[in-house]
């Protein structure tokens, strides 16, 4: 309520309420002041009083001045002078917002206002960050700056250079790109391109961030992230590639014990669950093969596109795929799946359908079909609010509607500041991070940082950022450096043993440093509180077993570099 009375629609419902109020007081002491003095008043003179009174252009009548008329006559003025105030500002608000535009700068500007792109904007206003946004569409605009009075909104083609000159791109710190087409989303860009000012001392280059609905683009396109030249720094983010990270750190699929996961729905989401999924089981499980259905109306095709873009996919897994329309199912298609589900019920199941209610409905489905208690379910939805809340408690009560089912929700998990404001390094660090969930005991739940990234705090995260400083540098002395991944499962570049080995010792080194400067020293025992960790010893003084872990962790540096989405290249020849 109070939100709402802090916007323009708000102030005039309260003024319009005011008014209403001033001329009750003043009918009503009108005629309470012609029955005191005994002098009759018709109806249409009483009304013709009160206008006058709200115009102030009473000069006073015979009789006392009442409780009502004396209220009146004072609140009047200022309700005039709140009326014209707010008048002037509507009639000049485009001159005064175009004005507030022209005058930014180290703003962030976003480009594209549906739902994305408003919740990013809502997400970097909330960081502290001054937004300016701008969309073709009149109504976008107007739904943004109504809602958050914190956003200044232009009305305009992101695509001319003109419109992204009118909201200071060339002074801007940010252009977060956030359209649904991604071939617009890269002529946005390019436009940008043509306008940022070149970098001069005390101003950095603009940073562009730049929507792919293409998860497959936006890793082949994050080659932009290496290398930063001219007034513009590029990099493209995928929404979907992140969901698929994040919803399977929120609920790990894998517990080692007869696992089976489902995917219902192959859209972009889910075929980048798909390749998430079999990228963690390959890390948890070299020699072994996990079971997988695929539940889509293409999803024979979808699959054999997929294997054929990521062929290690293909390796991991035994799959089953079912063909069925889950919008219009026909009695075949739902008796093949309820057959599956009653022959083998999955352990973990993830409905990933853009349509929430149609995700609503296959949950009922498999609630219907599955074992109570047999797999733990994830639904797609926008939000947690909306029909999200739905599956998470009965009345408001604490007993849930339906158990063992859970909400991702998508939007809520990648329309922030870290998606598209961390670049590489940021996206590195949280699948150090998730790795190291993925290769705990419990699946990676629990305290200290056996927690989510989302979790963590900004002093937790440094410690996986400067891990990705390492890798970089490790990298680096052996000739090699990081590329987009283009192709899982295609042969990446072989490091050889004594490379491995440099890695290995390189990474210890790193962590001694590290361990050193922040207070850490050497006991024959591991104390947490008092910061002593026998291993805090040269390479040459490590025991056996310490070092056979730094040399695993070493070999399983590219297996981790794929599932963030990246690889090794070699930059110089390795010596023979």
């Amino acid at each position: 309520m109070i939100a709402f009375l802090r916007t323009q629609r708000g102030r005039w419902f309260v003024l319009a309420g005011l008014w209403v109020v001033v001329i009750v007081l003043g009918i009503g002491g009108f005629l309470q002041q012609a029955r005191e003095s005994g002098e009759p008043r018709s109806t249409l003179d009483t009304v013709y009083l009160t206008l006058q009174l709200a115009t102030l252009d009473y000069s006073g009548s015979s009789g006392d001045m009442n409780w009502r008329l004396q209220v009146g006559r004072f609140v009047v003025p200022l309700m005039a002078f709140s009326t014209v105030l707010i008048t002037a500002s509507v009639v000049f608000a485009g001159e005064l917002n175009r004005l507030r535009i022209g005058r930014s700068s180290g703003h962030t500007v976003v480009a594209g206002l549906d739902d994305v792109g408003k919740r990013l904007a809502i997400a970097f206003a909330d960081a502290g960050e001054r937004v300016v946004v701008v969309d073709p569409d009149q109504s976008l605009v107007s739904a943004a700056t109504s809602a958050d009075g914190r956003l200044h909104g232009l009305v305009g083609d992101p695509t001319d250079p003109g419109t992204l000159a009118r909201v200071r791109v060339d002074r801007a710190r940010r252009l977060v790109v956030a359209g649904p087409e991604d071939a617009r989303n890269v002529r946005v860009a390019s436009a940008a391109a043509s306008v940022a000012a070149a970098p001069t001392r005390g101003r950095p280059a603009l940073r562009c961030a730049a929507q792919l609905t293409d998860s497959e683009l936006a890793a082949l396109m994050r080659a932009t992230d290496l290398d930063a030249a001219g007034g513009m720094r590029l990099s493209y983010f995928s929404l979907h590639e992140r969901a698929a990270r994040s919803l399977l750190s929120e609920h790990p699929p894998f517990t080692g014990v007869d696992d089976h996961v489902m995917v219902i729905g192959l859209g972009r989401l889910g075929r980048s669950l798909v390749v998430a999924l079999g990228q963690q089981w390959a890390h948890l499980h070299r020699h072994r093969r996990a079971a997988l259905t695929l539940v889509d109306a293409h999803a024979d095709g979808r699959w054999a596109e997929l294997t054929r873009r990521h062929p290690a996919v293909a390796d991991v897994f035994d799959t089953e795929v079912v063909d069925v329309d889950l919008a219009h199912p026909s009695a075949a298609g739902v008796e093949t799946l309820a057959g599956l589900l009653a022959e083998r019920p999955p352990t973990w199941v993830a409905i990933v359908v853009d349509d929430e209610p149609l995700a609503l409905a296959n949950a009922v489905f498999l609630q219907q079909w599955l074992p109570p208690g047999q797999a733990r379910v994830v639904v797609r939805m926008g939000s947690a609010a909306g029909l999200g809340t739905l599956l998470e408690s009965v009345g408001g009560g604490t007993a849930r509607a339906f158990p063992g089912v859970s909400v991702f929700p998508f939007l809520d998990r990648t329309c922030t500041v870290e998606s598209v404001d961390g670049g590489i390094r940021e996206q590195l660090a949280e699948a150090v991070h998730e790795d190291y969930l993925a290769g705990l005991p419990d699946g990676g739940s629990g305290t200290g940082l056996q927690r989510p990234w989302a979790d963590l705090g900004d002093d937790e995260r440094d410690l996986s950022r400067r891990r990705v400083d390492g890798i970089v540098g490790d990298l680096a002395a052996l000739g090699c450096e990081l590329a987009p991944l283009r192709r899982w499962g295609v042969p990446a570049v072989t490091l050889s043993d004594a490379e491995v080995a440099q890695l290995a010792e390189r990474e210890h080194r790193r962590w001694y440093d590290d361990r050193t400067a922040a207070g850490w020293t050497y006991a024959e025992t591991r104390d947490d509180a008092a910061r002593t960790n026998p291993l805090l010893v040269a390479w040459s003084d490590l025991p056996q077993a310490a070092r056979e872990a730094n040399l695993d962790a070493a070999g399983a540096l590219q297996p981790m570099l794929a599932r963030a989405g990246y690889e090794v290249v070699r930059t110089v020849a390795a010596s023979s």
